[in-house]
Order: C-alpha cells, then structure tokens, then sequence
C-alpha cells in the first residue's frame, strides 16, 4: 500500500529538483550583499543631520544638568555660558525632556524650541541658542 501512494504523488514521473532552492539561496546572498554594500558605501553616521546632531546636544545637556555633573555640563556649553542666565535657569531640581522641535541651522549657529517639565516650572518651552564648536553642537545664552 506504501508503494501505490509513493507512486500516486509523482504521476509523471518527475524527479525532484535543488534548483529552485538555490535560486531562493542565491537571490538571499544578493539582496544581504546589497545591504552590506550601501551599509559600507553609506555609513548610519553620515546620515546624522544638523538638527539630529542639536537635539542629541540638548539631550545631553539636560541629561547632565539632572545629574549635577558639572565637568559634562562645561564640556556642552559655550566657553562664556552663564548658568544663571542660561536656558535652564530657574529650574529647581530634575526635569523630563519632552522634544526639542523647529530647529534651524545658520553657519555655525542654531536656535531650537525645547520643552522641559518638570523643575517646579511645569512645562515650559524656551528658544535655546547653540553654537557650533568644530563637530558638535554647545549650548550657549
């Protein structure tokens, strides 16, 4: 009985075959190929823009100023920064960084909406001026 239903599955008598596996294989090979060549070609760091590189300047900013870490803080202001007058002046203890929206690039000066909650001041939403300072982004007063 086995053998009548070995037969019955191949009714024309056909063989099978490995090529449609190996084109399966083949069109995988090309298509992580493709990958690992624009991934070379076109790094994820170079696709950073201005605004992602101000934004990630902020959160750092803010992330630092919740920790009292004051080296840090140094490191991500202007060399004539004020923290008196600066865009977290006021606060009173940690605040939650909700966005940091519009900003806009000239040359090596930005400006970029950021709201904060949080430090006894509710949510509060400032214009902060940063400055470019060879790669990275300083906020500045």
């Amino acid at each position: 009985m086995s053998d009548e239903l070995r037969e019955s599955d191949n009714i024309d008598g056909k063989k099978a075959s490995a090529g449609p596996f190996l084109l399966a294989v083949a069109i995988v090979a090309l298509i992580l190929g493709g990958i690992f060549v624009a991934s070379w070609i076109s790094p994820a760091e170079e696709n950073v823009t201005e605004s992602d590189r101000v934004s990630r300047s902020v959160t750092d900013y803010v992330d630092a100023e919740n920790r009292n870490d004051a080296e840090t803080v140094k490191t991500l202001t202007c060399a004539s920064f004020n923290s008196s007058t600066g865009p977290m002046a006021g606060v009173d203890g940690t605040v939650e960084l909700k966005g940091v929206d519009g900003v806009v690039v000239n040359g090596d000066r930005a400006r970029a909406d950021v709201t904060i909650t949080g430090g006894g001041a509710g949510e509060r939403v400032s214009t902060w001026a940063l400055t470019r300072d060879g790669n990275r982004w300083v906020v500045c007063n």
